[in-house]
Protein backbone atom coordinates (compact mmCIF):
# COMPACT_ATOMS: atom_id res chain seq x y z
CA UNK A 1 0.00 0.00 0.00
CA UNK A 2 1.09 3.34 -0.49
CA UNK A 3 2.28 5.47 2.84
CA UNK A 4 -0.65 6.25 5.18
CA UNK A 5 -0.81 8.87 7.35
CA UNK A 6 -1.73 7.24 10.24
CA UNK A 7 -1.29 3.66 11.33
CA UNK A 8 -2.63 3.89 14.77
CA UNK A 9 -5.34 1.13 13.63
CA UNK A 10 -2.56 -1.61 13.87
CA UNK A 11 -2.85 -4.45 15.65
CA UNK A 12 -0.56 -7.19 14.79
CA UNK A 13 1.74 -9.79 15.18
CA UNK A 14 4.76 -11.46 14.61
CA UNK A 15 4.86 -14.46 12.61
CA UNK A 16 7.48 -17.17 12.11
CA UNK A 17 7.76 -20.57 10.79
CA UNK A 18 10.15 -23.64 9.72
CA UNK A 19 8.46 -24.97 7.47
CA UNK A 20 5.99 -23.67 5.37
CA UNK A 21 2.43 -25.52 5.48
CA UNK A 22 -0.92 -23.58 3.95
CA UNK A 23 -3.45 -25.81 6.75
CA UNK A 24 -1.16 -24.02 9.76
CA UNK A 25 -1.35 -20.96 7.89
CA UNK A 26 -5.03 -21.04 7.45
CA UNK A 27 -5.43 -22.07 11.74
CA UNK A 28 -3.35 -19.41 12.70
CA UNK A 29 -4.19 -16.79 10.84
CA UNK A 30 -7.78 -17.70 12.35
CA UNK A 31 -6.74 -17.54 15.59
CA UNK A 32 -5.23 -14.10 14.43
CA UNK A 33 -8.80 -13.08 13.37
CA UNK A 34 -10.79 -14.25 16.01
CA UNK A 35 -8.36 -12.06 18.15
CA UNK A 36 -9.22 -9.19 16.01
CA UNK A 37 -5.61 -8.86 15.23
CA UNK A 38 -4.96 -7.00 11.53
CA UNK A 39 -1.85 -7.05 10.24
CA UNK A 40 1.06 -9.79 10.32
CA UNK A 41 4.89 -9.29 10.20
CA UNK A 42 6.20 -12.21 8.97
CA UNK A 43 9.79 -13.28 9.09
CA UNK A 44 10.90 -14.32 5.39
CA UNK A 45 14.39 -16.27 5.42
CA UNK A 46 16.50 -16.11 2.14
CA UNK A 47 18.53 -19.18 3.07
CA UNK A 48 15.20 -21.16 2.21
CA UNK A 49 14.99 -18.58 -1.41
CA UNK A 50 18.79 -19.71 -1.93
CA UNK A 51 17.68 -23.61 -1.80
CA UNK A 52 14.17 -23.28 -3.78
CA UNK A 53 13.45 -20.37 -5.71
CA UNK A 54 10.38 -21.27 -6.95
CA UNK A 55 9.12 -22.92 -4.12
CA UNK A 56 9.60 -19.95 -1.81
CA UNK A 57 8.21 -17.60 -3.72
CA UNK A 58 5.07 -19.85 -4.00
CA UNK A 59 5.00 -19.66 -0.22
CA UNK A 60 5.27 -16.31 0.22
CA UNK A 61 2.77 -15.49 -2.05
CA UNK A 62 0.19 -18.07 -0.46
CA UNK A 63 1.61 -16.90 3.19
CA UNK A 64 0.24 -13.17 2.01
CA UNK A 65 -2.99 -14.02 0.40
CA UNK A 66 -4.26 -16.54 3.19
CA UNK A 67 -3.60 -13.40 5.32
CA UNK A 68 -5.32 -11.36 3.08
CA UNK A 69 -8.37 -13.75 2.96
CA UNK A 70 -8.59 -13.28 6.68
CA UNK A 71 -8.55 -9.37 6.83
CA UNK A 72 -5.17 -9.49 7.72
CA UNK A 73 -2.46 -7.58 5.75
CA UNK A 74 1.20 -8.37 6.19
CA UNK A 75 4.80 -6.59 6.38
CA UNK A 76 7.77 -8.66 4.92
CA UNK A 77 10.80 -8.52 6.57
CA UNK A 78 13.14 -8.67 4.06
CA UNK A 79 16.95 -8.39 4.85
CA UNK A 80 18.30 -10.04 8.13
CA UNK A 81 22.25 -10.39 8.40
CA UNK A 82 23.86 -12.78 5.68
CA UNK A 83 27.48 -14.13 5.74
CA UNK A 84 29.66 -15.14 3.20
CA UNK A 85 30.24 -19.27 2.26
CA UNK A 86 33.49 -19.06 4.65
CA UNK A 87 32.14 -17.77 7.57
CA UNK A 88 30.48 -18.85 10.76
CA UNK A 89 27.44 -16.77 11.83
CA UNK A 90 29.04 -14.66 14.77
CA UNK A 91 26.11 -16.04 17.38
CA UNK A 92 27.91 -19.49 17.02
CA UNK A 93 31.24 -18.39 18.35
CA UNK A 94 32.71 -18.32 21.47
CA UNK A 95 33.58 -14.77 21.42
CA UNK A 96 31.20 -12.53 19.54
CA UNK A 97 33.85 -9.54 19.32
CA UNK A 98 36.24 -11.50 17.67
CA UNK A 99 33.60 -13.08 15.16
CA UNK A 100 33.31 -12.11 11.37
CA UNK A 101 31.53 -9.03 10.56
CA UNK A 102 28.73 -10.92 7.96
CA UNK A 103 30.02 -10.89 4.82
CA UNK A 104 26.75 -8.38 4.08
CA UNK A 105 28.29 -5.57 5.20
CA UNK A 106 31.15 -5.58 2.52
CA UNK A 107 29.67 -3.57 -0.18
CA UNK A 108 31.26 -6.40 -2.84
CA UNK A 109 28.63 -8.76 -1.56
CA UNK A 110 25.85 -6.82 -1.42
CA UNK A 111 24.53 -7.76 -4.90
CA UNK A 112 23.65 -11.58 -2.97
CA UNK A 113 21.02 -9.34 -0.84
CA UNK A 114 20.00 -7.26 -3.34
CA UNK A 115 19.04 -10.42 -5.76
CA UNK A 116 16.95 -11.92 -2.94
CA UNK A 117 15.15 -8.67 -1.86
CA UNK A 118 14.44 -7.73 -5.57
CA UNK A 119 12.83 -10.99 -6.04
CA UNK A 120 10.67 -10.41 -3.16
CA UNK A 121 9.47 -7.59 -3.78
CA UNK A 122 8.95 -7.98 -7.36
CA UNK A 123 6.78 -11.04 -6.48
CA UNK A 124 4.88 -9.17 -3.59
CA UNK A 125 4.60 -5.50 -4.97
CA UNK A 126 0.98 -6.16 -6.05
CA UNK A 127 -0.04 -7.87 -3.55
CA UNK A 128 -3.16 -5.78 -1.61
CA UNK A 129 -2.19 -7.29 1.33
CA UNK A 130 0.80 -5.70 1.35
CA UNK A 131 0.86 -3.32 3.80
CA UNK A 132 4.32 -2.08 3.52
CA UNK A 133 7.87 -4.01 3.25
CA UNK A 134 10.14 -3.95 6.48
CA UNK A 135 13.31 -4.03 5.22
CA UNK A 136 15.78 -5.05 7.92
CA UNK A 137 14.91 -6.49 11.33
CA UNK A 138 17.17 -4.84 13.96
CA UNK A 139 20.28 -3.79 12.13
CA UNK A 140 21.54 -2.69 15.66
CA UNK A 141 21.11 -5.01 17.39
CA UNK A 142 23.15 -8.14 17.03
CA UNK A 143 26.53 -9.80 18.79
CA UNK A 144 29.16 -8.53 16.80
CA UNK A 145 28.24 -4.65 17.62
CA UNK A 146 26.63 -5.38 20.32
CA UNK A 147 30.07 -7.09 22.24
CA UNK A 148 32.66 -4.95 20.84
CA UNK A 149 34.51 -2.81 23.49
CA UNK A 150 36.83 -0.62 21.75
CA UNK A 151 34.74 2.53 20.91
CA UNK A 152 36.44 3.46 17.26
CA UNK A 153 36.04 -0.72 16.10
CA UNK A 154 32.17 -0.41 17.40
CA UNK A 155 31.57 2.66 15.49
CA UNK A 156 32.86 1.62 12.14
CA UNK A 157 30.81 -1.59 12.60
CA UNK A 158 27.79 0.49 12.94
CA UNK A 159 28.95 2.44 9.76
CA UNK A 160 29.58 -0.56 7.60
CA UNK A 161 25.54 -1.50 9.05
CA UNK A 162 23.76 1.41 8.31
CA UNK A 163 25.44 2.05 4.96
CA UNK A 164 23.87 -1.67 4.02
CA UNK A 165 20.18 -0.49 5.96
CA UNK A 166 20.37 2.40 3.70
CA UNK A 167 21.18 0.26 0.37
CA UNK A 168 18.50 -1.92 0.71
CA UNK A 169 16.29 0.72 1.20
CA UNK A 170 17.40 1.62 -2.42
CA UNK A 171 17.00 -1.40 -3.76
CA UNK A 172 13.43 -1.56 -2.32
CA UNK A 173 12.95 1.65 -3.69
CA UNK A 174 14.46 1.05 -7.41
CA UNK A 175 11.80 -2.24 -7.88
CA UNK A 176 9.05 -0.59 -5.84
CA UNK A 177 8.42 3.25 -5.72
CA UNK A 178 5.05 2.67 -4.80
CA UNK A 179 4.44 0.76 -1.10
CA UNK A 180 5.94 2.38 1.88
CA UNK A 181 8.99 1.33 3.53
CA UNK A 182 9.99 1.05 7.40
CA UNK A 183 13.10 -0.22 9.22
CA UNK A 184 12.47 -2.69 12.28
CA UNK A 185 15.22 -0.69 14.56
CA UNK A 186 15.75 -1.68 17.77
CA UNK A 187 15.40 1.66 19.76
CA UNK A 188 13.81 4.95 18.47
CA UNK A 189 16.98 6.63 18.09
CA UNK A 190 17.98 4.23 15.93
CA UNK A 191 16.42 5.71 13.06
CA UNK A 192 18.26 9.10 13.38
CA UNK A 193 21.64 7.60 14.13
CA UNK A 194 21.23 4.86 10.79
CA UNK A 195 19.91 8.12 8.49
CA UNK A 196 17.21 6.15 7.74
CA UNK A 197 14.16 8.41 9.40
CA UNK A 198 14.70 10.61 6.07
CA UNK A 199 14.47 7.59 3.40
CA UNK A 200 11.82 5.86 5.02
CA UNK A 201 7.83 6.25 5.34
CA UNK A 202 7.21 4.95 8.80
CA UNK A 203 9.39 5.65 11.93
CA UNK A 204 9.59 2.28 13.24
CA UNK A 205 11.03 0.66 16.46
CA UNK A 206 10.95 -2.31 19.06
CA UNK A 207 10.08 -1.96 22.67
CA UNK A 208 10.85 -4.29 25.46
CA UNK A 209 11.24 -2.13 28.35
CA UNK A 210 10.47 -2.81 31.59
CA UNK A 211 8.22 -0.20 33.75
CA UNK A 212 5.18 1.89 32.36
CA UNK A 213 7.58 5.03 32.85
CA UNK A 214 9.89 3.91 30.70
CA UNK A 215 7.53 2.31 28.11
CA UNK A 216 5.59 5.65 28.10
CA UNK A 217 9.02 7.59 27.41
CA UNK A 218 9.83 5.30 24.19
CA UNK A 219 6.48 6.09 22.82
CA UNK A 220 6.44 9.67 23.51
CA UNK A 221 10.16 9.86 21.66
CA UNK A 222 8.66 7.69 19.09
CA UNK A 223 5.81 10.16 18.42
CA UNK A 224 7.72 13.41 18.66
CA UNK A 225 10.33 11.82 16.17
CA UNK A 226 7.06 11.39 14.34
CA UNK A 227 6.27 14.78 14.19
CA UNK A 228 9.71 16.64 13.36
CA UNK A 229 10.07 14.20 10.30
CA UNK A 230 6.14 14.01 9.21
CA UNK A 231 5.79 10.38 9.52
CA UNK A 232 3.62 8.19 11.03
CA UNK A 233 4.93 5.83 13.50
CA UNK A 234 4.56 1.86 14.48
CA UNK A 235 5.93 -0.53 17.28
CA UNK A 236 6.45 -3.36 14.96
CA UNK A 237 7.98 -6.16 17.82
CA UNK A 238 7.18 -5.87 21.40
CA UNK A 239 6.01 -8.30 24.50
CA UNK A 240 8.09 -10.59 26.18
CA UNK A 241 7.34 -12.33 29.68
CA UNK A 242 10.86 -12.70 30.99
CA UNK A 243 11.86 -8.74 30.18
CA UNK A 244 9.50 -7.44 32.44
CA UNK A 245 7.31 -6.13 29.73
CA UNK A 246 4.08 -7.79 29.49
CA UNK A 247 2.00 -7.60 26.57
CA UNK A 248 -0.68 -5.48 28.29
CA UNK A 249 0.85 -3.35 29.48
CA UNK A 250 2.56 -2.24 25.90
CA UNK A 251 -1.08 -2.68 24.48
CA UNK A 252 -2.22 0.21 26.94
CA UNK A 253 0.15 2.80 26.26
CA UNK A 254 0.36 2.29 22.39
CA UNK A 255 -3.49 2.95 22.44
CA UNK A 256 -2.98 5.71 24.58
CA UNK A 257 -0.30 7.42 22.13
CA UNK A 258 -2.00 6.53 18.94
CA UNK A 259 0.81 3.76 18.18
CA UNK A 260 0.01 0.75 15.97
CA UNK A 261 1.99 -2.35 17.59
CA UNK A 262 3.06 -6.09 16.43
CA UNK A 263 3.31 -8.58 19.17
CA UNK A 264 5.94 -11.27 19.55
CA UNK A 265 4.31 -13.22 18.27
CA UNK A 266 0.99 -14.68 17.69
CA UNK A 267 1.93 -18.91 17.99
CA UNK A 268 3.31 -20.50 20.85
CA UNK A 269 6.23 -22.54 19.17
CA UNK A 270 7.54 -26.05 20.68
CA UNK A 271 9.42 -26.67 24.28
CA UNK A 272 12.76 -26.58 21.90
CA UNK A 273 11.81 -23.16 20.80
CA UNK A 274 14.39 -20.76 22.97
CA UNK A 275 10.91 -18.43 22.55
CA UNK A 276 8.47 -20.85 23.86
CA UNK A 277 8.34 -19.96 27.28
CA UNK A 278 8.93 -16.37 27.04
CA UNK A 279 6.69 -15.44 24.06
CA UNK A 280 3.55 -16.44 22.06
CA UNK A 281 -0.45 -15.90 22.65
CA UNK A 282 -2.07 -18.57 21.22
CA UNK A 283 -1.21 -22.60 21.64
CA UNK A 284 -1.38 -24.83 18.17
CA UNK A 285 -5.07 -26.61 19.65
CA UNK A 286 -6.26 -23.14 20.15
CA UNK A 287 -6.19 -22.13 23.78
CA UNK A 288 -4.00 -19.36 24.98
CA UNK A 289 -1.32 -18.57 27.49
CA UNK A 290 -2.80 -15.80 29.45
CA UNK A 291 -6.33 -14.27 28.48
CA UNK A 292 -5.25 -10.89 29.35
CA UNK A 293 -3.64 -10.62 26.67
CA UNK A 294 -6.77 -11.74 24.62
CA UNK A 295 -8.44 -8.87 26.68
CA UNK A 296 -6.01 -6.21 26.00
CA UNK A 297 -6.04 -6.49 22.00
CA UNK A 298 -9.89 -6.53 22.65
CA UNK A 299 -9.26 -2.71 24.73
CA UNK A 300 -10.40 -4.58 27.98
CA UNK A 301 -7.45 -4.02 30.49
CA UNK A 302 -7.47 -4.58 34.44
CA UNK A 303 -8.35 -1.93 36.71
CA UNK A 304 -6.28 -1.14 38.89
CA UNK A 305 -7.33 2.17 40.44
CA UNK A 306 -8.67 3.19 44.05
CA UNK A 307 -12.42 2.14 43.05
CA UNK A 308 -11.49 -1.66 41.31
CA UNK A 309 -13.54 -3.70 43.89
CA UNK A 310 -11.90 -6.76 45.38
CA UNK A 311 -14.20 -10.37 45.64
CA UNK A 312 -15.75 -12.00 48.56
CA UNK A 313 -15.09 -15.40 47.60
CA UNK A 314 -17.73 -16.24 50.69
CA UNK A 315 -20.56 -13.61 50.24
CA UNK A 316 -23.05 -16.56 49.77
CA UNK A 317 -21.31 -18.85 52.21
CA UNK A 318 -19.84 -21.64 49.47
CA UNK A 319 -16.50 -21.36 51.10
CA UNK A 320 -18.28 -22.67 54.01
CA UNK A 321 -19.88 -25.26 52.51
CA UNK A 322 -17.17 -26.24 50.47
CA UNK A 323 -14.66 -26.67 53.19
CA UNK A 324 -17.33 -28.95 54.94
CA UNK A 325 -17.43 -31.19 51.97
CA UNK A 326 -13.68 -31.28 51.73
CA UNK A 327 -13.69 -32.10 55.95
CA UNK A 328 -16.21 -35.25 55.17
CA UNK A 329 -14.34 -36.31 51.89
CA UNK A 330 -10.88 -36.24 53.48
CA UNK A 331 -12.30 -37.94 56.70
CA UNK A 332 -14.08 -40.71 54.39
CA UNK A 333 -10.67 -41.39 52.22
CA UNK A 334 -8.51 -42.41 55.58
CA UNK A 335 -10.68 -45.92 54.50
CA UNK A 336 -7.97 -48.69 53.37
CA UNK A 337 -10.40 -50.54 51.40
CA UNK A 338 -8.92 -50.35 47.63
CA UNK A 339 -13.10 -50.30 45.96
CA UNK A 340 -13.78 -47.30 48.54
CA UNK A 341 -10.12 -45.67 47.96
CA UNK A 342 -11.11 -44.83 44.21
CA UNK A 343 -14.63 -43.30 44.48
CA UNK A 344 -13.18 -41.17 46.88
CA UNK A 345 -10.54 -40.18 45.17
CA UNK A 346 -12.75 -38.86 42.48
CA UNK A 347 -15.05 -37.58 45.06
CA UNK A 348 -11.78 -35.69 46.66
CA UNK A 349 -10.93 -34.56 43.08
CA UNK A 350 -14.45 -33.11 43.15
CA UNK A 351 -13.81 -31.05 46.29
CA UNK A 352 -10.66 -30.28 45.24
CA UNK A 353 -11.75 -28.52 42.03
CA UNK A 354 -14.63 -26.74 43.88
CA UNK A 355 -12.08 -25.08 46.17
CA UNK A 356 -9.95 -24.35 42.84
CA UNK A 357 -12.46 -22.64 41.16
CA UNK A 358 -13.32 -20.40 44.05
CA UNK A 359 -9.71 -19.31 44.23
CA UNK A 360 -8.92 -19.17 40.61
CA UNK A 361 -12.14 -16.86 39.85
CA UNK A 362 -11.41 -14.44 42.37
CA UNK A 363 -7.80 -14.67 41.05
CA UNK A 364 -6.65 -15.63 44.74
CA UNK A 365 -3.79 -17.74 43.39
CA UNK A 366 -0.89 -17.83 40.71
CA UNK A 367 -2.33 -19.11 37.60
CA UNK A 368 0.64 -20.02 35.27
CA UNK A 369 0.36 -23.36 36.86
CA UNK A 370 -3.28 -23.04 37.97
CA UNK A 371 -4.58 -25.98 40.40
CA UNK A 372 -7.29 -26.98 37.63
CA UNK A 373 -4.48 -27.91 35.64
CA UNK A 374 -2.91 -30.40 38.38
CA UNK A 375 -6.51 -31.61 38.97
CA UNK A 376 -7.35 -32.40 35.53
CA UNK A 377 -3.50 -33.93 35.55
CA UNK A 378 -4.58 -36.15 38.75
CA UNK A 379 -8.14 -36.99 37.14
CA UNK A 380 -6.20 -38.62 34.22
CA UNK A 381 -3.62 -40.30 35.82
CA UNK A 382 -4.94 -44.58 35.68
CA UNK A 383 -3.30 -44.88 39.33
CA UNK A 384 -4.75 -42.39 41.23
CA UNK A 385 -2.55 -41.38 44.20
CA UNK A 386 -5.31 -41.32 46.83
CA UNK A 387 -2.40 -39.69 49.30
CA UNK A 388 -1.03 -37.33 46.72
CA UNK A 389 -5.07 -36.44 46.20
CA UNK A 390 -6.00 -35.96 50.30
CA UNK A 391 -2.50 -33.63 50.42
CA UNK A 392 -3.70 -31.26 47.57
CA UNK A 393 -7.38 -30.96 48.25
CA UNK A 394 -6.00 -30.20 52.00
CA UNK A 395 -3.48 -28.13 50.85
CA UNK A 396 -5.86 -25.73 48.30
CA UNK A 397 -9.20 -26.37 51.20
CA UNK A 398 -6.34 -24.25 53.51
CA UNK A 399 -5.36 -21.31 50.59
CA UNK A 400 -9.31 -21.29 50.39
CA UNK A 401 -9.71 -21.19 54.29
CA UNK A 402 -7.42 -17.97 54.01
CA UNK A 403 -8.78 -16.08 51.31
CA UNK A 404 -12.22 -16.39 52.03
CA UNK A 405 -11.54 -15.18 55.62
CA UNK A 406 -12.66 -18.84 57.46
CA UNK A 407 -12.01 -19.64 60.89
Amino acid sequence: MKPLDDYSFIKGFNYEYDRYEHDVMERDFTYAQRLTLNSCRPFFHMSRWKEDREGFLAEIHDLVRTAWSKGISTTPILMMPYFADDQKPYWSAPAHSNAPIPGCYDPANWAIGDAYVADVVNALKDEPGLLFWDAYNEPGWHGFLQSVDDPAERARRFDLVWAHVRHVIGVIRENDPVNAIGVGHVRVEDNELSGTAELADIIVYHDYLQSSRLVEESCRKAVDMGRRYGKPVINNETGCICRANPYELEIRLCNKHGIGYYLFELMIPAETNQWSRVHGIVYPDGTVRDPSIVAAIQGFFRNRSDNAILPDLNQEHEVDRTLAIVKERLEASARTDREHQEATADDLLDAAERCANLLEAGEMVPMYYPPTRRIEEMRRDPHKDLMKIRNYTYELARQLQAKGLVL
